[in-house]
Order: C-alpha cells, then sequence, then structure tokens
C-alpha cells in the first residue's frame, strides 16, 4: 500500500522509489524491490515505462466495475445457492432498470448459467430492446430476454444500500446492527 502511495501519478524508478522508503523507515534490498515491482507489472497493477537508463513505474488505471457485475458479487454474497443468486441478479438488474434483462446483460454479472426466471413476453422484449437501442446498445434477435419470477425486495433493497455505502465511502456512517436475541 505504501508504495502505491509513494508512486502516485507521476511514478517513480527502483532508485527514488527505495530511497523514499527508507526516509520512510523501510528498507529493501533493491533487488527485492525490482522483483516486487516487476511482479505487479506482470500482474497490470503497475506500468513500466522506460525512462532510460532507468524504468519508471506507475500505477496502472483500473477499470471500475460495472453495475452487471457489482450486482453480481453481492448476489454471489446473499444468494444461500447458485440458483438463489442467479434469482437474485435477475430481480435486482429487472427492479433496478424497470425493464427485462437480456442474456448478454446478465451474463456481465459473472453469472455464467442462464437466467433462472420467465421468459419476457414480445411486448416486454421489445419495450427493452427498443429502450436499449436507444441508449446505443446493440440487442440481435436471438437474445432471450427474462423478468424474474421470484421477488427479492428486502435483498435488493440491501444491495443498493450495500453500492451506495461502498460507492460513496459512508460505511463509517453506517450503524452496524447486532442481533441480541435469537428471533424464531
Amino acid at each position: 500500500m505504501i508504495i502505491f502511495e509513494l508512486l502516485k501519478k507521476d511514478g517513480k524508478s527502483i532508485s527514488a522509489l527505495s530511497k523514499e522508503l527508507e526516509k520512510n523507515g523501510y528498507k529493501f534490498h533493491r533487488l527485492i524491490l525490482t522483483g516486487y515491482l516487476r511482479a505487479l507489472a506482470d500482474m497490470k497493477i503497475l506500468k513500466e515505462r522506460d525512462v532510460p537508463p532507468a524504468k519508471i513505474y506507475l500505477p496502472a488505471k483500473v477499470r471500475r466495475k460495472d453495475i452487471y457485475e457489482i450486482v453480481g458479487e453481492r448476489a454471489l454474497e446473499r444468494g444461500a445457492s447458485s440458483e438463489e443468486t442467479n434469482e437474485i441478479s435477475l430481480f435486482c438488474l429487472s427492479k433496478l432498470f424497470g425493464r427485462a434483462i437480456f442474456e448478454e446483460e446478465f451474463k456481465r454479472t459473472g453469472i455464467r448459467d442462464e437466467p433462472i426466471g420467465r421468459i419476457a413476453t414480445q411486448e416486454e422484449r421489445q419495450e427493452a430492446k427498443k429502450f436499449l437501442m436507444s441508449s446505443g446498445f446493440k440487442i440481435a434477435n436471438s437474445n432471450r430476454a427474462f423478468m424474474p419470477q421470484r421477488e427479492f425486495h428486502e435483498i435488493h433493497l440491501e444491495i443498493l444500500e450495500s453500492i451506495i455505502s461502498d460507492d460513496y465511502g459512508l460505511s463509517h456512517l453506517v450503524k452496524e446492527i447486532k442481533q441480541t436475541k435469537l428471533s424464531l
């Protein structure tokens, strides 16, 4: 973590980074530091830029997850089974967007199975397709659309709350509720 703080946007050479680390009380052999930085570059966490005679290491731009990936991850945290995770994801996306969800969209959640829900009516599918196409998305005619069969209102609300809380860094303001009695 400290290395990323020291690299910032401009990046640093191994020599400059080593000196900065020593100023902060961290003493690493340069070969170890070089190996660590190269490993991070291989994993695409850092970028290497040649500025002879040195290499400059910069933080790579991290791609932000889209709403589909986030909903899929949050549903996975809350689903009791892969089927329930599937249904929660479909319900959340459908509720969030107010329309049927296409297979291609659903795959972006990270769930590889077919959505568990009913196939959208022709009218629901056309309405969803028309909206997406007006937003610049292309939907193949073979791409089926789905609507949820089960409702997960409470979990949907929890997922939205967690997304907002995490995205805006509000977790320190949220009171954690501890259950003191077992309710049956």
